[in-house]
């Protein structure tokens, strides 16, 4: 089970449940008020979950020799989850060629089912480490700031 998120801002994630990596990329932001922006991060965050874990995925098919092995890919976007499913149709060109993108991803996997699932997004880990990447460069943004700050003589304090 692997989740994947995006994040306007530049950045998508993904957390591979089985084996406890998880990967934070950067990626060109989405001008704001964009049509279809976050949309085409979230597509795109699925991409990389699937193509980082890869060798991971072949590797678990190969220790199964017999059937097939089954991989869950969540995310906390509906609309991305059902175009992905084949429920809802993709209008945008650019999403149209990250969703071939992704199915020539596997299609050069045998013996694979990839099941596209959606989750609250509280529940999505990925979405999880977007937000503490946010809060820890708040938190480093804050610290830079206060040390450019002109230092006051304690004299000054009292005067």
């Amino acid at each position: 089970m692997i989740d994947a998120d995006a994040s306007p801002c530049g950045f998508i994630a993904w957390y591979n449940h089985h084996t406890g990596y998880s990967r934070i990329r950067t990626v060109r932001p989405v001008p704001k008020n964009e049509k279809f922006g976050v949309q085409r991060m979230e597509m795109i965050a699925i991409y990389f979950a699937l193509a980082d874990n890869l060798r991971i995925i072949r590797r678990k098919i190969v220790k199964r020799s017999k059937g097939r092995v089954i991989i869950a890919i969540r995310s906390d976007s509906k609309s991305t989850v059902e175009q992905l499913q084949g429920l809802t149709q993709i209008r945008d060109s650019i999403m149209r060629r990250i969703f071939f993108a992704i199915a020539n991803l596997l299609a050069r996997i045998e013996q694979i089912i990839i099941v596209f699932s959606h989750l609250e997004r509280s529940r999505n880990t990925a979405g999880l480490l977007l937000e503490q990447r946010k809060i820890n460069e708040d938190k480093r943004k804050t610290t830079s700031d206060f040390n450019r700050l002109p230092a006051i003589m304690p004299a000054m304090l009292y005067a």
